[in-house]
């Protein structure tokens, strides 16, 4: 093998010219083969991770609480009051709801209905929903009307 800088000849591969001390690889070269597939990597990353975040609706985590948040005033209203009807507990009409955030897979929110007061909905996400009368849990120390 000969010296790419001086073009003597060298004894085996590695070390460095014994005639100029040329001491091996070319680096700019070496980092044009790491940085440009590294950078294109990257490239495809960020694009991947801004398309989801363009197409993603609503705040959570959770396919079923961002069904409920895309909706207009009225049919979130209508959603919690099935919900509620559904979990036992009356409830014809929500005055005002707050997304407070994810549990896990879990979504939190804060209703107020306006016939049986404030309650804390977890929606699991296989759609399973809990609810809470905030009164207990606010006396516990875990107001319903914070975010998460």
């Amino acid at each position: 093998m000969k010296c790419p800088k001086c073009k003597m000849p060298q004894d085996g591969y590695g070390g460095s010219c014994r005639a100029c001390g040329h001491a091996g690889g070319n680096a700019r070269r070496a980092m044009l083969w790491t940085l440009i597939p590294t950078s294109i990597i990257a490239a495809l990353l960020l694009g991947r991770i801004a398309y989801a975040e363009i197409t993603r609706q609503g705040s959570s985590r959770n396919i079923y609480s961002n069904a409920i948040e895309t909706q207009d005033a009225a049919g979130r209203s209508v959603a919690f009051a099935k919900l509620m009807h559904d979990a036992g507990q009356t409830c014809t009409r929500t005055s005002k709801s707050l997304f407070r955030g994810d549990i896990g897979p879990n979504a939190a929110w804060a209703l107020r209905c306006e016939d049986s007061g404030d309650w804390l909905v977890l929606i699991a996400s296989n759609g399973a929903t809990r609810i809470a009368n905030c009164g207990p849990l606010d006396k516990a120390g875990t107001p319903c009307w914070t975010r998460l």
